[in-house]
């Protein structure tokens, strides 16, 4: 998910800069720590392809996460090789599972990222990124020209300027984020505060040597919802029974940097704008545990948006969820009119409503990792990572196969307007 940006101003505390303030800063070296001596992706660096279930399984979510937030994507900062080697991952999936490449040439729409240039902040370039875009084909001959859309986005912070301690940094952003009460609305800990943490934090270092790491590696942010999205992908395309509506899999670029890629896709769509009839928005679905959040757990799972454009589908939302095995506690605070937060700005289905196409985002709320080179595969909650993306498969499904579209009954935003939750 992108920090605020433009005007919008963060209200979480920096927690990078605290722990460097710290002093838990050392060396120089780009390694992490995220592949693991016979993890997933270690073995897939051996040349054995993996194998995957045709239904949405906790350990194919596994085992996507451990490749796609690998070090060797490098944090998948846009327009970068490590990027570039994640796009290609999940196209190699798409390709073997024979799912019909949407963009403008193959899976591929390129998307033009505005940057400021390195070394110069007074001057800005053009770099050129990608969407991924696939579609399920519907089953039904009239309704198979509508779509719904499931999106994520595919890019991430890239590598850190200075390697830190990664477990260093995990303990004092631990410690802070328990001092603060597990609040993503806290400012961060007192100054008091950090000078305990610090305390501890040294003493923990005086046991052992650090472990360098500098690779932001975005396992939650959105490793999670990237991968639950090519889960989904595998699920419908291995189905023997197709959802009556085609299903729209868009991996989004760029929305780490002002929500380039959805902005481009809904601008230059590549199939009918008024043809998609609801986008589901998937970021940070892997944590919300109650160690992470204030009132989280295993069933924890926070919506935004569907009833500011429908009312209709905010009721399918909930009733979709009553029908799971183990129904979730949705959390509608964050989608709260002027919240401080602003997550309704900040992801990419913001691009699809502003155009009046009905959203609804799930994500399972900031927490100590989120843009830190510690948000790494190993601290994913899988069971519940699963449970969730099931969720969404069966939510898609359901809206896929209505007779009709969800009724937009709210007012439209203007789509030359400014975001504004």
């Amino acid at each position: 998910m992108t920090p605020l940006h433009r005007s919008l101003r963060l209200h979480v505390a920096p927690l990078f800069l605290a722990f460097a303030a710290a002093g838990v800063l050392a060396g120089c070296a780009q390694q992490g720590t995220s592949t693991r001596a016979g993890s997933p992706a270690a073995s897939a660096g051996g040349g054995a392809r993996p194998a995957y279930s045709a239904g949405i399984t906790e350990t194919d979510l596994r085992t996507r996460l451990f490749i796609f937030a690998d070090d060797s994507m490098e944090g998948r900062a846009v327009g970068t090789p490590g990027h570039d080697r994640a796009l290609a991952y999940i196209t190699a999936e798409l390709t073997r599972l024979e799912i019909t490449p949407k963009g403008e040439q193959g899976y591929e729409q390129r998307v033009p990222i505005e940057r400021r240039v390195p070394g110069d902040a007074s001057k800005r370039d053009t770099i050129w990124s990608r969407n991924l875009i696939a579609v399920i084909e519907g089953s039904d001959p009239v309704l198979k020209n509508e779509y719904v859309a499931v999106g994520a986005h595919s890019d991430h912070v890239g590598i850190a300027r200075r390697p830190v301690d990664h477990d260093s940094v995990r303990a004092f952003n631990r410690a802070a984020w328990e001092a603060t009460g597990r609040d993503a609305n806290s400012r961060g800990p007192t100054a008091a505060q950090r000078s305990a943490i610090r305390v501890n934090v040294d003493s923990l270092r005086a046991l052992r040597a650090p472990r360098l790491d500098s690779i932001n590696n975005g396992a939650d942010d959105d490793g999670s919802g990237s991968m639950a999205l090519l889960e989904i992908a595998e699920a419908f395309a291995t189905s023997a029974t197709k959802p009556r509506r085609s299903i729209l899999l868009v991996w989004h670029t760029g929305e780490e940097v002002g929500l380039n890629g959805s902005e481009w896709f809904m601008d230059h769509p590549t199939v009918p704008r008024e043809q998609i009839v609801a986008q589901v928005n998937i970021d940070m679905i892997g944590r919300g545990s109650a160690k992470d959040v204030a009132g989280g757990g295993d069933n924890y799972l926070t919506v935004l948006g569907p009833k500011r454009l429908s009312s209709q589908l905010d009721q399918w939302v909930r009733d979709v969820n009553q029908r799971q095995p183990r129904p979730f506690a949705l959390d509608y605070q964050f989608d709260a009119d002027g919240h401080p937060q602003q997550f309704y700005c900040r992801s990419d289905h913001y691009h699809y409503a502003r155009y009046g196409v009905p959203i609804a985002f799930f994500f399972t709320s900031i927490h100590e990792d989120y843009h830190q080179v510690t948000d790494e595969p190993q601290y994913i909650e899988y069971p519940k990572y699963a449970r969730v993306t099931q969720y969404l498969y069966d939510l898609t499904t359901f809206v896929a196969n209505q007779p009709q579209r969800p009724v937009v009954d709210q007012p439209k935003p203007d789509p030359a307007g400014r975001c504004r939750q």
